[in-house]
């Protein structure tokens, strides 16, 4: 099989599991946030910014380093194993020994249950990291698929029955648990984990080096995503904070569900045909192109309908994260088109480039977002669209000489849909300005959505014709 038909193979099934789980998970966490407070999410927020920042130590970047070394040893499972067992134990503890510090840092006594509860994460990912890098590598992309399928339903349903009956933040809690604990199981009946860990590093030293380069690149990522919560947490206040937390979490989720995808089939397909670079640097310009084409219209649509989407779907109290979710919107489509390009580089043998990409974003975006909170959580999202561009913009230069292209190549893919989203922008703002007075705002959400639709639709087929091109032929192949 070439690159292009493993790709195509992993996207229909990963995005095929993903899209049926976001039927009802999205339908879901829309209920959950009805039912749960501001204040929920912020006191989770506060929680996961330590935990998640342990979480990115959990594996030393040996999952990755096993799936791209190409010629693989299965003697090198046992001191893996063994590390990642010591590492783990030793990140549980930390997580319950610190959590009345995190508290006392937030200060919300609340925190030290969470924390502590969140912490038995470790444990379970210990039974984890092998079983997952090993179909991975393997390219059991239908496997992985419907793991996820199962853990991300599963989550959501145990979260809605315990937010239904008034357990507030612990219905979060259970929900990410749950998750967990149904992955670790699922991986482990489709790829046992019958390794008897020994505590030599010896024979491993090439595998840490790369999973240090990659650790690095997650810990400082994590620090840069997290920023803002800690500069919203400290500074703002639990409410904004959970008011801010939604509208990055509605900006972001088709960020991190596209991700999520291309990143799991990228780097391993990449990974296993890493010498041919000219089938690599197709493949990046093709899904530029089709990313282009779903990001803009989604997220700046998302963008130009905040107003009436928080005020009928999520409900009056939420009203205040309008202005953030229309300036988030608007910065996330590039980050989303060109979120894949780590885990490309990645699999090329060029973790190193990774880490320093991150690094340049964690020293510029916490100044960025200590200035803007003199205004407010609406500050703060004006931080990212004035400072993350000129950022995103140096690494991507970076990332895309190593494939053989520039950025020429990627405005080149990109300009087309951007400039039938912005087209698409003025005509439902319009809309909204003829309709809101006169009609239901139900009524003008669904008729702006439509114009939206049409808008973009039409002129895609009129200005980007390669691109829709491009699209469908991909659909067509991918259901053969």
């Amino acid at each position: 099989m070439t690159l292009r038909t493993h790709v195509l193979s992993g996207i229909k099934w990963t995005a095929g599991a993903k899209l049926a789980g976001q039927v009802v998970t999205w339908a879901i966490t829309l209920i959950v946030m009805r039912l749960l407070s501001p204040g929920d999410y912020g006191l989770l927020a506060m929680a996961s910014v330590f935990i998640a920042l342990l979480l990115v130590l959990a594996e030393a970047g040996l999952g990755p380093a096993l799936v791209q070394w190409k010629d693989f040893d299965p003697a090198l499972l046992k001191p893996a194993f063994g590390v990642i067992i010591v590492i783990n134990v030793a990140l549980f503890a930390l997580s319950f020994a610190a959590a009345p510090l995190l508290a006392s840092f937030f200060r919300e006594e609340r925190l030290i249950a969470v924390v502590r509860v969140l912490a038995a994460q470790f444990i379970i990912m210990i039974a984890t990291v092998i079983p997952e890098a090993m179909l991975t590598r393997q390219l059991q992309f239908k496997s992985l698929s419907l793991i996820e399928l199962l853990a991300a339903v599963s989550a959501s349903v145990v979260s809605l029955l315990l937010a239904w009956f008034g357990y507030g933040v612990w219905a979060l809690v259970a929900g990410s648990m749950a998750s967990r604990v149904l992955r670790a199981v699922a991986l482990n009946v489709l790829a046992p984990l019958r390794v008897v860990p020994t505590a030599s590093l010896k024979d491993i030293r090439r595998l840490l080096g790369f999973g240090g380069n990659v650790t690095g690149a997650r810990l400082l990522s994590f620090v840069f995503n997290q920023a803002d919560v800690v500069v919203v947490g400290r500074m703002l206040g639990n409410e904004l904070l959970g008011l801010y937390s939604v509208a990055m979490h509605l900006a972001s989720m088709p960020v991190q569900r596209v991700s999520s995808i291309l990143n799991q089939v990228t780097f391993p397909v990449i990974a296993r045909f890493q010498d041919d670079r000219v089938a690599i640097a197709d493949f990046v310009r093709r899904a530029v192109r089709g990313l282009s084409l779903i990001a803009f219209p989604v997220l700046w649509g998302m963008s130009c309908t905040a107003g009436e989407l928080v005020e009928i779907v999520l409900g009056p109290k939420w009203h205040d994260a309008i202005v953030p979710l229309q300036v988030l919107a608007l910065m996330t489509p590039v980050k989303m088109i060109v979120n894949f390009l780590p885990a490309a580089t990645d699999a090329l043998g060029r973790p190193d480039l990774g880490f320093q990409n991150v690094l340049l974003a964690t020293l510029v975006m916490p100044l960025a977002f200590v200035v803007g909170a003199r205004w407010g959580i609406d500050g703060i999202a004006f931080a990212w669209l004035v400072a993350y561009p000129p950022v995103l913009l140096f690494n991507t230069c970076r990332m895309l000489s190593i494939m053989g292209l520039r950025v020429g190549d990627l405005v080149k893919e990109i300009l087309p849909a951007a400039a039938c989203a912005t087209a698409m922008y003025a005509a439902v703002r319009f809309a909204a300005a003829v309709l809101s007075p006169s009609i239901d705002h139900r009524l003008t959400l669904v008729a702006l959505i439509a114009t939206g639709a049409f808008t973009y639709g039409a002129l895609t087929l009129v200005a980007n014709r390669e691109g829709y091109r491009d699209l469908t032929g991909l659909l067509r192949r991918s259901k053969t």
